[in-house]
């Protein structure tokens, strides 16, 4: 019996049957297909483990979330494939890979066009799936961008499409599957790899026999059979075409002929051959000349991915000579940074024009981290063609590399003065509100409080009067160091403006009292840290602060109203004798 409902639903259990649970939006992985039944490359994988254990295999497909609750709750069923993390090890064991995947990050062509990396998505909303790996990742290691969670992948690229969001993380494989049926994927770019982890199938913790069996099967599985299978999903078949040997001797043979002809009409021919000869050469050293003190490097590379013509410019930008670099494979000039997010790129282009969407050739802009002979990192953008052969295979390109290391340093400092406040190098308050939102919108999800602190500083006018402006901008940078140092990574230390300084604490307690008292003694912490004096120019000075504190669990608030709350406490703790701090007890905080 195979099983194919979307809804968790209660299987008979059969003498010797195995029992594999599988997410149904998981293509072409696993899903369902025009007839109902469990298809893709993972289900192929457990029917030729089934074989292997001569143990029928009982396929129940569900929304991805059900799946983890099918199996850490059963020792009957095994989940089909997943990625391992920590979280997930708390309560399934994984067995030995079954395949290797990649995840990546898609973004819209057109609204974000100008984004170059991850960095660039702080106030863009990221879809991911709820519970997958994707949500882990992106709250783990960038815990400041914006996610938004959906059921399964096919809802997930639906939404992309729709315009609902103009960013999505999926496995590079299944997103692309969906692209291409759902929109054509020019219309999304690979923006960067995030990662590239190995599945497994799981059981439940304690359940060492069925893990030994899965293990056992897989061992027994040839590379064959899995180049088979993977291939049948995920690879295509290469399209046969002339070889260049056959074509090389047709063309003699036709050369043969024409020199023929030519020897026969010699003499009336040979002063227009010298002359074009002649002609040619002066063109040459022209094209000489020209690459040789231009800026840019020219190129070409064959089917094969080879340089089949470099311009000796290429010695100003990478310091090898052309000779250096003829017949290489073009990825040794790639950094070694770039290396996946290329791939991907070539992946996606050459999946598009086997569906013929280009005309022969594709042009476009990309911007490629490259490495000089020394091992220098260097910055480019290459306006390129590729080409394609009539069945939309790759035949080659050429392009036009240039250096826009000075430029990506602009951009870099356009990007800082938006963001960061000039004086303390800081947060500003465009930042600063952003990173507000973010943990309203973790701490919602996590159910965890976090905490506000606004510090202003006491008595700040009396240094800028008697000791002068600099003395106070120098003050300023000091202190903005020395509450850096004070303050844990997983916070964010901003400049509110003038003498007013403002911390977002995360990951407090789940308990209203905790969390107070959590907050607190980080503000005390504050304090202590202006209890030794600061060094002017030409003077000792000591200052104090007051701390207003503000605490919140979700997004009910506004950052203004939540700002104001913080500022009110302030105050109370500068009425209340200044250098001291003041947990604000507002009405709407749950006690």
């Amino acid at each position: 019996m195979q099983t194919t409902s979307a809804e968790p639903i209660n299987l008979t259990p059969q003498a010797n049957s195995v029992y594999v649970v599988q997410d149904h939006r998981w293509a072409p992985l696993a899903f369902r297909n025009q007839q109902g039944e469990p298809d893709g490359l993972i289900i192929d994988i457990w029917r030729l483990l089934g074989q292997k254990m001569q143990r029928p295999i009982e396929f129940e497909l569900l929304d991805w979330q059900h799946t983890l609750h099918k199996v850490r709750d059963s020792q009957l069923h095994i989940h089909g494939g997943l990625l391992r993390s920590e979280e997930r090890a708390t309560y399934l064991e994984f067995s030995n890979p079954l395949l290797q995947l990649r995840g990546a990050l898609f973004v819209d062509n057109k609204k974000l066009a100008n984004a170059l990396d991850i960095t660039d998505l702080n106030s863009v909303q990221i879809g991911v799936i709820a519970a997958g790996y994707e949500e882990e990742f992106l709250t783990t290691h960038y815990p400041h961008l914006k996610v938004r969670l959906y059921n399964n992948n096919e809802q997930l690229v639906e939404a992309a499409t729709r315009g609902d969001i103009h960013a999505f993380v999926a496995d590079y494989p299944v997103g692309m599957y969906y692209l291409e049926r759902l929109t054509t994927p020019d219309k999304f770019r690979v923006l960067s790899v995030l990662y590239s982890r190995s599945v497994h199938a799981a059981v439940a913790r304690g359940n060492k026999i069925a893990l030994k069996d899965i293990n056992d099967a897989l061992a027994q599985i040839t590379p064959e059979e899995m180049t088979a299978i993977t291939q049948k999903w995920i690879n295509r078949e290469e399209i046969p075409v002339i070889s260049w040997g056959w074509i090389l001797l047709l063309s003699g043979g036709l050369g043969a002929i024409i020199i023929g002809v030519l020897l026969h009409h010699n003499k009336t021919l040979a002063r227009k051959i010298a002359a074009q000869n002649t002609a040619l050469k002066e063109r040459e050293q022209q094209v000489d000349l020209l690459t040789s003190n231009m800026t840019d490097w020219v190129w070409t590379v064959n089917a094969q991915n080879c340089f089949s013509y470099v311009s000796p410019s290429v010695t100003k930008l990478l310091g090898y000579t052309p000779e250096e670099l003829l017949n290489q494979n073009m990825s040794i000039v790639l950094h070694p940074n770039d290396h996946e997010r290329a791939y991907a790129q070539y992946a996606h282009v050459l999946a598009a024009a086997r569906r013929g969407e280009f005309n022969g050739y594709r042009d476009s802009i990309a911007r490629f981290d490259l490495q000089h002979k020394n091992g220098q990192m260097i910055c480019t953008e290459a306006a390129v063609r590729t080409f394609f052969t009539p069945v939309g295979e790759f035949a080659g390109a050429q392009g036009c590399s240039r250096d826009i290391g000075e430029r990506k340093q602009a951009e870099d400092v356009i990007r800082q003065m938006a963001f960061y406040d000039p004086l303390t190098q800081l947060p500003n308050r465009r930042l600063l509100n952003d990173r507000i939102q973010q943990a309203m919108a973790g701490c919602k999800r996590h159910r965890q409080y976090c905490a506000v602190l606004f510090l202003d500083l006491d008595n700040f006018k009396y240094v800028n009067d008697n000791y002068g402006h600099d003395n106070g901008d120098l003050l300023l940078q000091q202190i903005a160091q020395r509450l850096s140092s004070g303050i844990r990574d997983s916070d964010t230390l901003a400049r509110f403006g003038g003498d007013e300084f403002l911390v977002v604490s995360e990951q407090l307690s789940q308990e209203v009292d905790t969390a107070k008292h959590q907050a607190l003694l980080i503000g005390i912490k504050m304090l202590e840290l202006f209890e030794r004096d600061f060094l002017l120019h030409d003077a000792r000075c000591h200052i104090t602060t007051s701390i207003g504190i503000a605490l919140f669990n979700d997004d009910s608030r506004s950052v203004t109203s939540l700002l104001k709350q913080a500022d009110i406490a302030m105050y109370q703790a500068k009425a209340n004798g200044r250098n001291r701090c003041v947990v604000s007890d507002a009405s709407n905080l749950p006690s």
